[in-house]
């Protein structure tokens, strides 16, 4: 198979200086991010390591594990951004920088809220606590740290002498205190930076990631490079999700009629579903995903299918679900307490913990009287999580807590986190960011390509697919959009674009 972007990646391991890789789904991200931080350590002939930071513990772990696989032997630092900068940045620094007032030894509580800055820090001095701002799109921890880099020249300088090069994950995430403080480490302390990401799946741009966080990286000194070559799914979903979203790599030579993106128009999505699969365009005995972004519509969907004799299973959206910075923590911890099948044993493997005995048990002590109970009691949920949070070393701020509790209380969720060999789901595009499936059927009337979050959307939807991608077109527009697309591209034909099916 040709790797289509084979020289970017060659030139990418070359480069010695910053780097931006906009990596799109499935282009192997993590691999290149993990050969790359090879090559720096085998090159590195001092003390200095480097550092890989990613947005949750899950992220970490992979890196850690794709490290081993490679042989890296030398030492590296791999945690969350949060752990990063108060570990090396905030606690060593903050009574040097402040005053004897403000100790190191400070709890973090995000269930305390304040509105600015000085109120903020006064919590730090008075109470020994920190907080975050009650807007989630403002970042006070972050804003501690580039106001201690600031200041403190020991700071900046133990950064310096300790680090070569920082690895930054999943880059579209970061919100403007994340970005501003990465600058000041590449711009100020001249440290390296390599970052990765993909602007079109930055769909939680609600939470404080910044809409526009790669346009800010245009600057001489970082080199821009673009991954695109799917690793994942057939060249024909690869093509088609190019045409939109990745035009200057759109395939406009490949001359087959095309037959893993369909494009059907129905008026009856479940005979049309039927219809299908009698004439071989969907094989039933392979995982099927449908995904539909209104939980109420999928639930409704996946009635009508089971009606009418197919096995479907609803996997709805639940509070939780990227809602929060732990939500993978938490869902984690949701699947031991409503799962019989999920022991204390898989959540030790999962979140990445010392699974020696005495951890093993002091855990399940603080969390086994919530294993398994159909209604919790509120106050006990949130004692009993914020034991678990300072044993774990997290944190969970208040409304973490509340939607946590809210999705353990409310019985249409709990199939979310219990196991099921069930090959064929309903799910929502946000339930499927990072998962791959065989077959993926979808509705065009969820993505107006002229917005550009719906457009990210769409991309993540036509991505999760490896062999088959089938659109329900129920928007005119959308085949308009489509076609043009393809015109501009040379294709008069939309035979080599999709196979359209009309039932």
């Amino acid at each position: 198979m040709e790797i289509l972007d084979q020289a970017i990646r060659n030139d990418i391991m070359r480069d010695t200086g910053n780097i931006v890789v906009s990596a799109s789904a499935g282009s192997g991200k993590t691999t290149i991010m993990i050969d790359k931080m090879k090559q720096v350590l085998d090159n590195t002939i001092d003390h200095k390591i480097v550092a890989a930071i990613t947005f949750t513990n899950k992220a970490a772990s992979e890196i850690k594990k794709k490290a081993i696989e490679i042989n890296i032997q030398k030492e590296f630092v791999t945690m969350t951004n949060d752990a990063f900068i108060e570990q090396f940045i905030i606690r060593p620094f903050i009574t040097d920088t402040y005053g004897i007032e403000y100790k190191d030894n400070f709890t973090i509580d995000y269930t305390h809220n304040f509105d600015n800055y000085k109120k903020g820090m006064d919590s730090i001095k008075f109470n020994g606590v920190l907080g975050t701002f009650y807007n989630i799109k403002r970042n006070f921890k972050f804003q501690l740290a580039y106001d201690i880099l600031k200041k403190n020249k020991a700071a900046s300088e133990y950064l310096q002498a300790k680090f070569s090069t920082i690895f930054l994950d999943e880059y579209q995430d970061s919100d403007l205190d994340m970005h501003h403080l990465f600058m000041y480490l590449k711009n100020e302390l001249k440290l390296n930076i390599f970052i990765v990401g993909d602007a079109k799946q930055a769909i939680y741009l609600w939470r404080g990631a910044q809409r526009n966080i790669f346009e800010l990286l245009n600057q001489d000194d970082i080199n821009y490079y673009e991954l695109i070559h799917n690793f994942r799914s057939h060249e024909e979903i690869v093509n088609y999700a190019n045409l939109i979203h990745n035009s200057d790599y759109f395939n406009f030579n490949y001359n087959q009629p095309v037959n893993h993106v369909i494009h059907c128009t129905t008026n009856n999505f479940v005979s049309s579903f039927s219809q299908m699969i009698e004439d071989g365009y969907i094989d039933y005995s392979e995982e099927i995903v449908i995904i539909i972004n209104r939980n109420n519509v999928a639930l409704n969907c996946t009635e009508k299918l089971n009606s009418s004799g197919y096995n479907f299973q609803f996997i709805p959206r639940t509070p939780i679900d990227d809602n929060t910075p732990n939500s993978y923590l938490l869902r984690q911890l949701a699947c031991y307490i409503l799962d019989d099948n999920f022991s204390i044993y898989d959540l030790i493997e999962n979140i990445n913990v010392d699974a020696r005995l005495q951890t093993v048990k002091t855990l399940e002590d603080i969390i086994k009287k919530l294993k398994s109970k159909t209604k919790l009691d509120q106050s006990l949920l949130f004692a009993t999580l914020k034991k678990v949070a300072e044993f774990l070393e997290e944190s969970f701020t208040h409304d973490e807590l509340q939607l946590f509790f809210n999705t353990i209380n409310n019985n249409q969720y709990h199939v979310a986190f219990i196991s099921s060999d069930n090959i064929h789901k309903v799910m929502t595009v946000f339930a499927s960011k990072g998962l791959e499936f065989n077959q993926v059927i979808s509705f065009s009337n969820y993505y107006n390509l002229l917005s550009k979050e719906e457009r990210n959307n769409h991309y993540v939807c036509v991505t999760r697919a490896e062999n088959k991608f089938i659109m329900i077109d129920n928007q005119i527009n959308y085949q308009e959009i489509i076609i043009d697309e393809g015109r501009k591209q040379g294709i008069t034909d939309s035979i080599y674009l999709y196979k359209k099916l009309t039932y």
